[in-house]
């Protein structure tokens, strides 16, 4: 009889190793915490503003999801990761045309800040909603928030050429929107150091398809900037339309130009 007990225990023994083996007590499995996508709060030129505890100042890297300059794509940008475990994150999209949500990005590193949406099916005026799965080394995932835009057709500047040198008196930037249907124009100028120094808005009240605007002499709109001959000037042209059914603006922004203070 001892010797079927003895022999009982060793086989329970063996099974609990047998078990804890299998399925490890320490094994992770708590999802990282949820991440933050930046919804777009604003554009390059606006007033800052206050979200998720923090004062922002609006520029094309802070201002939250939003079109760019290079191409008809959508940037999505989050919030800094709590957790240090991360793996990678995987990019969800739908639209109010396609509310069916399709994966369309995947294994994006974890150490990235914004995923660059450039796919070639966005189409102009359809609202797109994104939000990514955050993955952690052991396989967990946490879901993020959902933010939205939707994409103008761009601005093609016209004049003055890119790199062509210029007066600053009676300077005049010209413009065509190309069919967008934009309900108002955004004129952006920074200098060689990436300082906004003028920006101009311009309502539309009938489509004229060319536009254009004359800066003020010598561009001297603040104390500490001064422009000298010789300086190169970045400018580029944003495009918006209010859309009531989403109580926001869809937007695009032109490509970029340059050029030479004479």
């Amino acid at each position: 009889m001892k010797i079927q007990l003895i022999a009982l225990l060793i086989i329970i023994i063996l099974g609990l190793f047998s078990c804890s083996g299998s399925d490890p007590l320490d094994q992770d499995t708590d999802p990282p915490y949820s991440p933050i996508l930046r919804p777009h709060l604003g554009d390059t030129g606006d007033a800052p503003v206050f979200w998720n505890n923090q004062n922002i100042i609006i520029t094309d890297e802070t201002n939250g999801i939003d079109a760019v300059s290079d191409g008809n794509f959508i940037r999505i940008p989050w919030e800094p990761f709590v957790d240090t475990d991360l793996s990678h994150i995987n990019v969800f999209r739908f639209s109010n045309h396609d509310t069916t949500p399709v994966e369309i990005a995947s294994n994006v590193p974890a150490s990235d800040t914004y995923y660059l949406d450039t796919s070639n099916d966005l189409v102009q005026r359809y609202w797109y909603s994104y939000y990514i799965h955050l993955y952690d080394g052991s396989g967990n995932f946490s879901i993020s928030d959902t933010v939205s835009y939707a994409l103008l057709g761009k601005c093609t500047l016209v004049s003055p050429q890119d790199g062509a040198t210029v007066s600053p008196i009676s300077l005049t930037l010209q413009w065509s929107d190309m069919g967008t249907n934009a309900s108002s124009f955004r004129v952006l100028i920074w200098n060689e150091s990436g300082k906004l120094i003028y920006t101009e808005n311009q309502l539309i009240d009938i489509p004229a398809g060319t536009y254009e605007i004359t800066v003020p002499n010598n561009l001297e709109i603040e104390d500490d900037v001064v422009i000298s001959s010789g300086d190169v000037l970045r400018w580029r042209v944003d495009a918006f339309d209010y859309d009531a059914t989403q109580d926001a603006d869809m937007g695009s922004e032109s490509q970029e130009r340059t050029f030479i203070i004479q």
